[in-house]
């Protein structure tokens, strides 16, 4: 793997998750990385576990996708309807996205507030 570039981290275990971006191409944060790429996660080193980037599945949960949230994307080959993206696509979508609790909480602050500045003139 050799030189580390921008998000070629090793993620904390027990710290804030990381930012995910939406490049796909090869700037994913690790699960685990090897010692000779700076691995710290001892127990996992030395129980010979491979070193490995975080799946699309992982990435979702950390920015509060729902477990079984499916990414799609337009079908743009003339046909109706959509199809399952691929890992490259769905690291684009989870980067892209807003994530969904932050939506719902920034959401439910504009409902309480929302009579405030937006009051009906009578």
């Amino acid at each position: 793997m050799g030189k580390h570039c921008q998000g070629q981290t090793e993620i904390k275990l027990a710290g804030i998750a990381p930012t995910i971006r939406s490049e796909h191409h090869g700037n994913i944060e690790f699960r685990r990385l090897s010692l000779a790429n700076g691995g710290k996660i001892e127990n996992e080193l030395n129980q010979g576990l491979k070193e490995r980037r975080l799946t699309p599945r992982e990435c979702a949960l950390i920015q509060t996708f729902p477990p079984d949230y499916n990414f799609v994307i337009e079908n743009k080959n003339g046909r109706k309807g959509s199809f399952l993206a691929s890992p490259s696509q769905a690291y684009k979508i989870i980067g892209n996205a807003v994530p969904p609790l932050l939506a719902y909480n920034l959401a439910k602050r504009i409902e309480q507030v929302w009579d405030l500045y937006f009051k009906k003139q009578e």
